[in-house]
């Protein structure tokens, strides 16, 4: 089982909307932690082959994508402005399907990190999160970073959700090795541990459920084979009740801190598998939320 590494190169995913402002923070201050080489990417979509020519384009001369390219690189880059300093910081400007586009230049670059943002409090966050966002989370062989607040310190407490299968120990490992200074909670929601019936006392049910998880939370934490400062630093919190909305809860009173999920190799076919939970964790959290993809082989 090897060590995660911390990122030398990371990605930027921003459609230079004010939304992709607290992205942008979040990926400096994160580049600047990590010593890590941040390329900030704008995908431009293709227009419509009869797409009449536009003012800017008969204005400078040059073609409508290449028009609409200069245009965007220079938004670009004066967002950019007064960031870069000492960082390695590359500013891209690229056309093709968004997703897809992402993917290639982050394997092109070879980073170890996408970050991007989504609305935020706003009637269309949920159609966002459901396009570029999700797919992102489905298909990104690295992690996703999806940023909702402004980035005001280094992550100092981080969230790790976990249903304790075999799958969700990279998960841990992975926060655990990019956040070495965080305190680290490791985070499980149960249910009862057997059907509610009448005339049963449900605080027994409740407290049999908390036993049975901190047995399964023990077992799960030694099979992670951590380093030792890590099992020193590492908290658990178990709590009867719905894992979005015990989340969704959490964030409210601490908007500063990280979730972290992990996604599943999908049987059978190509690709990740978003599961329910994390599906509903990601729409519904108040925090930034990490998407680890499984361990390679």
């Amino acid at each position: 089982m090897s060590t995660p590494a911390t990122p030398r190169h990371i990605l930027l995913a921003t459609d230079l909307s004010s939304r992709s402002d607290r992205a942008l923070d979040r990926a400096v201050r994160l580049a600047r932690e990590w010593d890590a080489r941040l390329v900030a990417l704008t995908v431009v979509e293709p227009e419509p082959a009869e797409a009449p020519t536009s003012v800017l384009s008969r204005a400078s001369g040059l073609s409508g994508g290449t028009a609409r390219r200069a245009m965007v690189e220079q938004r670009l880059r004066a967002d950019l402005a007064g960031e870069d300093g000492d960082l390695p910081l590359v500013p891209r400007v690229e056309q093709g399907a968004v997703t897809d586009t992402v993917l290639t230049v982050a394997t092109a670059e070879g980073s170890g990190l996408i970050v991007t943002g989504v609305a935020r409090n706003e009637a269309l966050s949920r159609v966002v999160l459901g396009s570029t966002v999700d797919a992102l989370a489905r298909r990104s062989p690295v992690p996703l970073l999806v940023v909702r607040n402004r980035p005001r310190a280094t992550y100092s407490h981080v969230i790790v959700a976990s249903d304790f299968s075999p799958a969700s120990r990279h998960t841990l490992r992975t926060a655990a090795a990019l956040f070495p200074q965080a305190e680290l909670t490791l985070f499980h929601a149960f249910d009862n541990p057997y059907p509610a019936i009448g005339g049963v006392d449900t605080t027994k049910v409740r407290a049999d459920g908390l036993a049975q998880a901190e047995r399964e939370a023990e077992a799960f934490i030694q099979s992670c084979e951590l380093p030792g400062d890590v099992g020193l630093r590492l908290r658990t919190w178990l709590e009867h009740g719905d894992t979005g909305l015990l989340l969704h809860a959490h964030g409210l009173a601490h908007p500063a801190d990280l979730v972290v999920l992990g996604t599943q190799q999908r049987r059978g076919v190509l690709g990740l598998l978003l599961g329910s939970v994390a599906q509903r964790v990601l729409e519904m959290a108040e925090n930034d939320v990490l998407v680890v993809p499984p361990e390679a082989a």
